[in-house]
Parts: C-alpha cells; structure tokens; sequence
C-alpha cells in the first residue's frame, strides 16, 4: 500500500501533555505509532484500553506504579503488553527512548505484535483491519521504494517487500473484536 517515513509523521502531545508521539495508523478506537521518552514521565490514562509497547531505540525504561509493580522495557524489538488503565510513571534508564506503540480500545477491537527477520516475515494478513510493518533495523524495498530504520510500510497482498539481511522488522495488526 506505502511506506511512510517517520521523518514526514506529525509530532503531537500525550493525552496527559508529558510526552510526544507520532501517529502512523489510526481508527476508531486504535492506534499505532511512536511514542518518544524523553524523560522520565508519566502515561496516560487509557482505561479500557489495551496497550503494548516495543523498543525501538534507546537503552530501556521501566513502567512503575506506586505499589510496587513494575514493567521493565530493555530489549529492542520485544513487544511488552499492558492494561491501558495501568497508572504508570516511565522511568527512562539514563537516555531518551522511541518506542513502536499500539493501543486498542478491548470493547471492540484487539492487536498483536510481533518481531521478524527478514527470513521469517509472513505474508499480510488478509483478516487485519490494519496491518503496519515498522523496520527497527536495516533496510526494506518496496515495490522499488528503500525504506530505513523507523521508516513504516502498509503493505497489501502481492506487494514485492525485500529487506536486508540485517533487517528487524516489528509487525503491529488490527482486528475488530
């Protein structure tokens, strides 16, 4: 369908105003992005929601709650599921982090995330309501147009996708519920 390139996506604040984030795909009650971790802050309140949360740059951060529970984020590429009502401050783990987001609102919708070489990466998926690929390392051709790191694709069956070697390519799908 088309690559979109992080560089041209729209930057825009939190829900709560402490962070910033850059919408790739988005519907009624869903999204997928980035969120940008600039500092230690906390998340929204997305009560209902659904939400898992990728590395895709920097050295990690933890999810906190004030009794004690916490979410560590530290390896790039694993996709870290959470309830979006889940009152957490992030604590960045010295630098600032980018994180591949998706949120989906349970009543009505679900999503899963995964992680690919460019060996293993399947075929689209024709059930999805959308489906957004986001390259975390190396390079993707598709249809002739080269995509890099961060760069997203929205692809549909038939497409020719070629990645390098070298590729890691996280796959965010929605699904009505």
């Amino acid at each position: 369908m088309s690559v979109i390139r992080r560089a041209d996506l729209t930057i825009t604040p939190w829900r709560n105003g402490a962070g910033r984030k850059a919408d790739i795909a988005t519907g009624p009650g869903w999204l997928i992005g980035f969120a940008f971790l600039d500092a230690d802050a906390p998340f929204s309140d997305y009560t209902g929601h659904d939400r898992t949360i990728t590395l895709a740059e920097g050295p990690g951060f933890t999810l906190a709650d004030t009794t004690g529970k916490s979410l560590p984020v530290t390896t790039i590429g694993r996709p870290a599921p959470f309830d979006g009502g889940w009152i957490v401050d992030c604590r960045i783990h010295g630098a600032p982090c980018v994180v591949a987001n998706v949120m989906t609102e349970r009543a009505h919708w679900r999503h899963a995330t995964t992680v690919h070489s460019a060996a293993d990466l399947p075929p689209p998926d024709p059930t999805a309501e959308a489906e957004v690929l986001v390259l975390l390392a190396g390079t993707a051709t598709l249809d002739g147009t080269l995509t890099g790191r961060h760069d997203a694709i929205r692809r549909a069956p038939g497409q020719d996708l070629h990645a390098s070697a070298d590729a890691l390519i996280y796959r965010a799908r929605v699904w009505k519920a």
